[in-house]
């Protein structure tokens, strides 16, 4: 009996140290680079020496493991318009949810909240309302009217939204949600004139440039990004424009918002379908290794307002 405990007791230490080795000897795959780094990113994207920036992204771009299941299943069903449906299936929770019996929880509108002025809470509310008030329309839009080849009056901002900045306008969408989040949640009429007028110059610009594009950089941004050049991020800064949009349009009705970010989604639909249609399924998916935000996100948010399946299918693979 005590033999055949020791040698149970060998058993378990050497099961233990096999796993030990194995913990140790594993490799770590998500190790962050120098590209993770947005200075770094900066400093690169703005460098002359094209030898270097060929050097730092010759092994950016990585292929998913599932692009073989993709090959043969998306180019198919995103360039019938008679299939999209077929994909609603795959997600058909978003349009029925399941329904529990009985109690649940459910969320309260930022309309319903209000804070107690006398609470510290309340105090950084007022300080977040008094920055979003400070800002100026035509500053926080120059970049999306010289894009769009209208006059500039004001100055653009600096930082993020400097002129020669590859993820300028992306604090003009942060802006748009915070605005309409304040606004939900103080029923400012200073701020709601203000945020409405963001939105209606952001629309002109749109119209200006007739094809639904809309962003603070030129469309030449997105040339790069799909033919796998070095380009900062611009569906990243896409996300926080449709984000803000939709947020105009859920938390304070703006109508225009929303006609606004369908606009902007038929444009990028149309310009994944030419790259699929194009080149591959296959290269669409390797110039999605940049950062490209909430894109999916916003999408599906989009698609549980409209019911329209174009948006489903642009969710799904961008």
């Amino acid at each position: 009996m005590q033999m055949e405990k020791e040698m149970n007791g060998l058993l378990v230490l050497a099961m233990v140290s096999m796993l030990c080795s194995f913990g140790i000897s594993k490799e770590c795959t998500n190790i962050p680079t120098q590209l993770s780094s947005h200075s770094f990113r900066y400093e690169l994207l703005s460098s002359q020496n094209e030898t270097w920036k060929e050097e730092m992204f010759e092994h950016y771009h990585l292929i998913p493991t599932d692009d073989s299941a993709w090959s043969s299943l998306l180019p198919r069903k995103i360039l019938r318009e008679e299939d999209e449906h077929s994909w609603e299936m795959m997600y058909r929770n978003l349009k029925s949810p399941l329904k529990s019996s009985g109690n649940f929880l459910n969320e309260m509108s930022l309309h319903n909240v209000r804070l107690d002025p006398s609470s510290i809470h309340w105090k950084a509310q007022q300080t977040n309302l008094e920055y979003l008030l400070m800002l100026d329309v035509n500053n926080l839009v120059w970049s999306f009217r010289k894009t769009a080849g209208s006059s500039t009056p004001g100055k653009a901002y600096g930082g993020w939204e400097k002129p020669d900045s590859e993820l300028r306008g992306h604090f003009v969408g942060h802006y748009l949600s915070a605005s309409a989040q304040m606004w939900a949640s103080t029923h400012n009429e200073t701020l709601k004139k203000k945020m409405s007028a963001v939105v209606s110059a952001l629309s002109a610009c749109q119209v200006k440039m007739g094809t639904g594009y809309l962003s603070a950089f030129p469309s030449e941004l997105f040339d790069r990004f799909e033919a796998i050049k070095p380009v900062w991020a611009p569906y990243y800064t896409i996300h926080k424009i449709l984000a803000g949009l939709l947020d105009q349009y859920t938390l304070a009705d703006n109508a225009q918002a929303l006609k606004m970010v369908k606009w902007m989604v038929d444009y990028f639909y149309n310009r994944v379908r030419n790259v699929i249609t194009n080149y591959s399924v296959e290269r669409h998916y390797l110039s999605l290794n940049e950062e490209t935000g909430g894109m999916n996100d916003v999408l599906y948010k989009l698609f549980s307002i409209t019911g329209d399946p174009k948006h489903l299918v642009l969710a799904h693979p961008v």
